[in-house]
């Protein structure tokens, strides 16, 4: 089997998307298939071990000024979807997922000149030429781990100001995913109650969409034996992400014993305000820090050094830091929001309704009390992500999509 993977960002270290790109295409290829992956910048690590990979170019200018745009990419604007990019962002819009499928559908054109593919996989682009790549002859399945519609209520959510809902509503292309992914020959989502979730956001039609988990690397994320730190927490991600529900974790802290601690892996003040304006408000300061960007082996080490993880979630596409941390056997307490209520078995954490701070007190003071619960739930963590959550796992899984896709498609021509 011969398949193209797409994706408008390509590196591991840029977010969930390059991550999912490296690791399924490498366990794909240790299952036989032929990969090839279609890009935008930041480009991935290496992948040539196991894949072919075409770059696409992209200037990733939607967040820069124009006075400030580097003068080697002003160099470059005056190419066709260059100057769109560049228009486009003026006014606001981020149009890097459309014109990367424009770019897209006219580099595969040059390249079915001399190959030809089983399966298109689209990770979440949704562009508006990915439709008309159908007429390529060649199905395509598309992996939306969450619909945008979360992303963008969360954010319509801290703004205040008319101009600041304006450019939230510009910036989220619903229109553009709904109609393409609508036009899909299935859909892959990581998490049951997502499959209601495209049926709300998109229409989309629950019998063309298959639940693949997610994978993780279950080799790298083991616990590394240090000793354990007493009333530690920890919470790992995005501190200006409303969705991960920091204020509710900030008021569970105000009701703790003072010993108790909480580390968040992200950057705090002054790159990042949110989390810093809760602790003054909360009085927290003394309590909770912050260690910035951390390489795999610090994420590791700090998942094993950790008493609990903590996540006050009010809505979760995966979850992976739950994943992460019950494979380096450390308990967890997080919220039944989204996909957690899958991801995380009773056996290995403790789970309490989202934004419910007194819930979230008790869960944690419940395993902060009984080290026989903790190392128990933290052993039951290690085999349940070992068996449910390996890459290797998600790509058996996801082959066998393609296969049923694969054959349901030739039925029909």
């Amino acid at each position: 089997m011969r398949v193209l993977i797409l994706g408008y960002r390509g590196n591991p270290y840029c977010g969930g998307q390059g991550i999912y790109i490296y690791n399924l295409s490498k366990e794909l290829a240790k299952l036989g298939v032929t990969v090839d992956v279609m890009v935008g910048p930041p480009y991935p690590d290496p992948l040539e071990e196991w894949a072919t990979v075409y770059k696409i170019e992209n200037l990733n200018i939607w967040s820069i000024k124009t006075k400030d745009i580097p003068l080697e990419k002003l160099k470059r604007i005056f190419s066709p979807w260059n100057f769109a990019d560049y228009v486009l962002t003026r006014l606001h819009l981020f149009p890097e997922m459309e014109t990367f499928s424009f770019r897209a559908f006219f580099a595969l054109e040059k390249i079915l000149r001399t190959k030809r593919y089983d399966l298109i996989h689209d990770i979440q682009s949704l562009g508006w030429a990915t439709v008309p790549m159908k007429g390529y002859g060649i199905p395509i399945v598309t992996t939306v781990h969450h619909p945008l519609t979360k992303d963008r209520e969360a954010d319509l959510q801290r703004n205040w100001g008319i101009w600041d809902k304006t450019t939230t509503i510009l910036f989220y292309p619903l229109v553009m995913q709904g109609f393409v992914i609508r036009r899909m020959d299935r859909i892959i989502t990581s998490f049951h109650e997502g499959v209601d979730e495209l049926k709300k956001a998109f229409r989309v039609k629950k019998e063309r969409v298959s639940v693949v988990y997610n994978g993780m690397d279950v080799e790298m994320f083991q616990n590394t034996g240090e000793p354990r730190e007493e009333n530690a927490l920890l919470f790992v991600g995005n501190t200006e992400d409303t969705k991960k529900g920091l204020v509710y974790l900030f008021e569970a802290m105000t009701m703790l014993p003072e010993e108790v601690t909480l580390t968040i892996v992200d950057d705090g003040p002054p790159k990042k305000m949110t989390a810093g304006d809760l602790i003054k408000k909360y009085n927290l300061g003394h309590r909770v820090k912050f260690t910035g960007k951390l390489s795999y082996d610090q994420l590791v080490s700090i998942y094993s050094r950790k008493t609990i993880l903590v996540m006050s979630s009010l809505f979760e596409g995966f979850g992976l830091p739950a994943v992460e941390a019950m494979s380096c056997q450390t308990p967890v307490v997080v919220t039944t929001a989204g996909s957690l209520k899958e991801v995380v078995s009773p056996d290995c954490g403790i789970l309490v309704p989202p934004m419910d701070p007194v819930a979230l007190k008790d869960g944690i003071m419940k395993l902060l009390k009984n080290k026989k619960l903790r190392e128990k739930m933290g052993k039951n963590g290690r085999k349940w992500a070992v068996e449910n959550f390996a890459w290797s796992v998600a790509a058996k899984n996801t082959l066998e999509v393609y296969k049923d896709v694969i054959k349901e498609y030739r039925s029909r021509v």
